[in-house]
């Protein structure tokens, strides 16, 4: 119990005054003997007891009289929380606050929703205004305070768990936002959710805490357990071998969000519709585990594919992940031309150039394109895939450092030798890309030497295991071996990290070295390409050599580094100069949307998991049906659910405290009185004061005469006085 008022508990002292009183008029009375009046005190001896009775009643009706009087001045209360105050008899404005975002999709879930909805709306009074926000959106579908209840039921009818995440303490910000636009005496926040520990911030940093009563509903049927739950939550896939009919890696990463270890999940990888391949993985408690896959694609173009598991849980959405590969139809490649002639033969990549793409009736999807030493400045390197430096005398710093970069982000660098070769300039700018430092020239032989055939040396077998030399297993594969070598570019010995030899001149020496940069590789030929110093171009392994190592160098297609779109978050495109007026967007669900550019971009945020389609202007397909020139399949994009959707852990009734406890040692006391709870204020004095009055009356009674209270009985009762005999 409490007191409003306090200090007047001192008047509690008060009480002590009638026993003080009649304390003293004790010691005054004084006893003298009357025999005159002794015989009749005797016969009323009896009678005198009765007085003695009532006095102390009286003694003890005055003393509570007194004490209630100073607890009731002091206003006495308690806190409950039953009954209803006064306060919540005012109209009241509510905002209900619905969680549908995608852990919502979990079984059972939403049909609890749906019922404590029913159950909160009827607990309105007729009097109350509420509106509807759900979590995934904020912004509806009912921000107008309305004491229509019918239409937020309607409302709310229409709305079901979405595949979008949500930060449900950002809907209850806004919800508090809304309350304070309302003029009504009492306002609350009612959300209704799973309270799961993805729709909350990991380290909450309110910036502000929220003035109004809220009251959370969960929709769990045991708000303490902890759900099983697995989700895929990421899929990467890289090109192990360039040029169309490569091998792919794909590799799925499951998550096990439950407390429980689980074996022999089973995974599914399907493309374009089709089941393709499966596997089984185990995956820890709380841990995650990877399955990988390898397929061969055939043919160009975009690719929908998905990995799933197989056994359903009772959170589904987070069981399948999507994605698009875009396989590349063409391999564009920048030859550097250190020695340009123009004698056909005499040019340093006259051979080069017909071994890549034979002429303009050629299917080739290998497009080269030619350039000087000076020009290479000029050149945007993210237009091409392979970058061929051949018989360079030397790169300048500047562009050494753009190739370098150019390898770092996952482009492919040729580089063959010649007499123009500067080995000192090069080791002092290409250090960063060279597999070896450049030593110097040997030559063996000179072409006219009648001496040569013992001289020379030879290509020897190049690493069966690498992917450029597979190919060389095949019948007329050895024609590697009976390449004549007059002179080669000797190189350091000295070891380089990411740097192996793939094949060796017969006297062991490097024929061809690879050395990995970054996401990308370098391939050097310690000869040329031309004639000057082998025959090689004009044996049949040069043009699959040379076809082989452009593909195998060029920039693989990966998933790193490219953007996750994620449902409910917002996804902008870059459709300049690809759109005239309007980009049009095919998604899941049979979604449509039309988008008109603003600074060459167009953004949106998809509302599905799925696969979704850029069209330019126009969604009716021109040219190939199957294929046609207004669908930009480089934009296509898979969208899937946020993975902290996956997190059902529960958070419990202390889920929103971050929001609504004040901070402790900031004024929280103060700060905790201004927050409305749901513990109402019980007065005790009015019934204390009801029961002093009742005690006054008591007290009137039995302090009068018995002949006196006769008598206004009579009065009362309308009887008549007794006679009295004398």
């Amino acid at each position: 119990m409490s007191f409003l008022q306090p200090l007047f508990l001192a008047g509690l002292l008060a009480a002590a005054i009638p026993i003080a009183i009649h304390l003293i008029n004790r010691r005054k009375a004084t006893r003298q003997e009357f025999p005159a009046l002794r015989l009749l005190m005797e016969s009323n001896k009896k009678e005198a007891r009765s007085v003695k009775v009532r006095q102390w009643l009286l003694l003890g009706l005055r003393v509570l009289v007194i004490a209630a009087l100073a607890l009731a001045l002091a206003k006495p209360y308690f806190l409950s929380d039953e009954g209803v105050t006064a306060s919540e008899r005012l109209p009241t404005a509510v905002v209900f606050v619905v969680d549908d975002s995608a852990s919502m999709q979990h079984a059972g879930w939403w049909e609890n929703t749906v019922e404590q909805f029913d159950e909160q709306l009827g607990k309105l009074r007729p009097w109350d205004e509420a509106t509807l926000i759900t979590a995934s959106t904020i912004d509806g579908p009912v921000t107008r305070f309305t004491s229509d209840h019918g239409e937020i039921r309607e409302a709310f009818s229409d709305l079901q768990a979405t595949d979008a995440s949500a930060d449900l303490s950002q809907a209850v910000v806004a919800a508090g936002d809304l309350l304070s636009s309302s003029q009504l005496p009492s306002k609350r926040i009612v959300v209704i959710s799973d309270f799961a520990r993805g729709g909350f911030p990991d380290s909450p940093t309110p910036e502000a805490k929220i003035p109004y009563d809220v009251r959370q509903v969960s929709v769990r049927d045991d708000a303490e357990s902890v759900p099983e739950n697995l989700g895929i939550t990421a899929v990467d896939y890289e090109q192990e071998h360039s040029g169309q009919g490569g091998s792919w890696k794909i590799t799925a990463t499951v998550r096990n969000f439950g407390p429980e270890d689980q074996k022999g999940v089973e995974l599914r990888l399907n493309v374009d519709g089709e089941d393709i391949g499966g596997g089984l993985v185990d995956v820890p408690a709380r841990k995650t585990s990877t399955h990988t896959f390898r397929h061969r694609f055939e043919g160009a173009g975009v690719r929908e594919a998905y990995v799933e598991l197989v056994n359903d849980d009772p959170l589904e959405i987070d069981n399948r992940y999507y994605f698009a590969v875009d396989l590349k139809e063409r391999i564009r490649v920048l030859l550097v031309n250190g020695e340009p002639s123009s004698v056909a033969y005499s040019d340093e990549l006259y051979f080069a150039v017909r071994a890549l793409n034979p002429g303009t009736t050629s299917q080739s999807a290998i497009i080269p394109e030619m350039t000087t030493p000076e020009g290479l400045a000029g050149r945007d390197l993210n237009d091409f895939d392979v970058v061929v430096l051949a018989n360079v005398a030397t790169v300048s710093q500047p562009n050494a450092g753009k190739l370098e970069q150019f390898v770092d982000g996952g482009g492919g660098l040729l580089v063959t030798m010649g007499d123009q070769i500067d080995a000192t300039s090069w080791n002092q700018t290409m250090e960063g890309l060279l597999p070896k430092p450049l030593r110097g020239l040997k030559r063996l032989a000179e072409r006219d030497d009648p001496d040569a055939p013992v001289k020379i040396t030879r290509l020897g077998t190049g690493n069966r295991d690498h992917p450029i030399f597979r190919i060389f297993d095949l019948p007329g594969g050895s024609s590697l071996q009976s390449v004549k070598v007059y002179s080669y570019m000797l190189l350091e010995p000295t070891q380089q990290t990411e740097t192996r030899e793939i094949l060796a001149y017969k006297d062991n020496a490097p024929a061809l070295i690879e050395r990995k940069v970054g996401d990308g590789r370098v391939v050097m030929l310690t000869t040329t390409v031309d004639r000057e110093w082998t025959d090689l171009p004009v044996r049949t392994a040069f043009l699959p050599l040379m076809r082989r190592s452009v593909q195998y160098l060029a920039r693989r297609a990966t998933s790193a580094g490219k953007d996750r779109p994620v449902v409910g978050e917002r996804l902008t495109l870059d459709v300049s100069g690809l759109v005239d007026e309007r980009a049009i967007i095919h998604g899941p669900e049979d979604s449509r949307l039309v988008l008109e550019p603003t600074d060459g971009t167009v953004g949106f945020a998809p509302e599905h998991v799925g696969f979704y389609e850029v069209w330019a202007d126009s969604d009716e397909a021109q040219g190939d049906a199957d294929n046609p020139r207004n669908r930009l399949d480089a934009l296509s994009f898979a969208a899937n659910v946020d993975s902290d959707e996956s997190k059902l852990d529960p958070l419990g009734q202390n889920a929103l405290d971050p929001w609504t406890k004040p901070d402790e040692g900031k004024g929280g006391e103060a700060a905790q009185a201004a927050i409305p709870t749901n513990e109402r204020r019980v007065n005790v004095w009015p019934p204390i004061l009801f029961a002093i009055t009742m005690m006054l009356l008591l007290e009137t009674l039995l302090g009068a005469r018995r002949s006196v209270l006769a008598k206004v009985w009579r009065r009362i009762t309308f009887q008549k006085d007794p006679k009295v005999e004398v």
